[in-house]
C-alpha cells in the first residue's frame, strides 16, 4: 500500500471518527425525561470502542501474517509466552487462603484459579527476565 493511499484512508477514518463523536455528543445533549439517550450513547460508545479495538487487532494480525517470514522469531516468543500462561494455568489451584470468602460467595473457584494463573505467570516472567539479563551479561564478559 502506498503512502498516498494510506494517507487517504487515514483522513477518511479521521473524519468518520469526528462525525461519530459529534453524533454521540448530540445524543448526550438530547435527553428524554428518563435520561435514556445518555445510557444509549454510552452503550453505543462502548460498542464502537469494541469494534475499533477488534479492527485494530485484525489489522495487526493481517500485517503480521503477511510478513510471516520476517516474524518467525516473534512467533516463537509468542508461543513461549502462551506456553508459560498455559503452564501457569495448569499449576494454579482453586483453594482460597480464607474459606470464609468462598463460603460467603465473594469469590469463586474460577476467580482463584485466574488469580493464581496471573501470579504464576508473573513469577515465571520475572525469573525469565532475570535469567536473560544474567546470560547477556555473562556472554558479554566472555566476548
Amino acid at each position: 500500500m502506498s503512502t498516498k493511499v494510506a494517507g487517504i484512508i487515514a483522513k477518511v477514518f479521521q473524519y468518520a471518527i469526528g462525525i461519530i463523536g459529534a453524533f454521540f455528543f448530540v445524543m448526550i445533549l438530547l435527553k428524554d425525561e428518563n435520561g435514556g439517550y445518555i445510557s444509549q450513547a454510552i452503550s453505543l460508545s462502548q460498542w464502537s470502542i469494541y469494534i475499533a479495538a477488534g479492527l485494530a487487532i485484525l489489522f495487526g494480525v493481517y500485517h503480521y501474517l503477511i510478513n510471516i517470514k520476517h516474524n518467525i522469531k516473534s512467533l516463537i516468543y509468542l508461543v513461549v509466552f502462551f506456553g508459560i500462561i498455559f503452564g501457569s494455568y495448569m499449576v494454579a489451584k482453586g483453594q482460597p487462603v480464607n474459606d470464609k470468602l468462598l463460603k460467603e460467595g465473594m469469590v469463586t473457584t474460577n476467580d482463584l484459579i485466574m488469580t493464581d494463573t496471573g501470579l504464576y505467570t508473573f513469577y515465571a516472567l520475572i525469573v525469565l527476565a532475570i535469567l536473560t539479563i544474567l546470560i547477556s551479561e555473562v556472554s558479554r564478559i566472555f566476548k
